[in-house]
């Protein structure tokens, strides 16, 4: 069973990245519109993340799946080798999969961001953030009960 704990966590956190990564990108893009003079209603930027999520998120969680699918099992060597505790390895390692997965994808893209409300310091501390948080998801649900 613990093969299906360990699949639910890492699904659950994926998950959450894709959609809190995809509005907080969202969030982004529409303050650098509004920086720049254009109306943003509640409507618009509801209907901007929707659309987002529909087709972003999936792309992007691919591409978070295959950073997890990494960085989680990295984790567990931290936490089976080292006195460190278990949340704090989990969200470190849900933050540098995020970071790591951002610095490599601009050169790859020929040195654009292809996630474009990450295209700022702020913007890719946010995405990191997140996926600290999504760590964090992947060590609760992950816990032996």
């Amino acid at each position: 069973m613990a093969i299906i704990r360990i699949a639910a966590a890492w699904l659950a956190a994926v998950v959450f990245m894709a959609l809190a990564g995809t509005a907080a990108q969202t969030g982004f893009v529409l303050a650098a519109l509004a920086d720049v003079g254009a109306p943003i209603t509640a409507g618009d930027a509801l209907g901007m993340i929707l659309a987002d999520w529909a087709g972003l998120a999936p792309i992007y969680g691919a591409l978070i799946a295959i950073a997890f699918v990494i960085a989680f099992p990295a984790g567990g060597l931290v936490v089976r080798f080292s006195p460190l505790p278990r949340l704090l390895v989990y969200a470190a390692a849900g933050l540098a999969a995020i970071a790591v997965m951002l610095a490599a994808m601009e050169p790859v893209f020929f040195g654009i961001q292809p996630i474009a409300g990450a295209r700022s310091l702020a913007g890719q501390t946010a995405q990191a953030g997140i996926g600290g948080l999504s760590g964090l998801i992947y060590a609760a649900v992950s816990a032996r009960r």
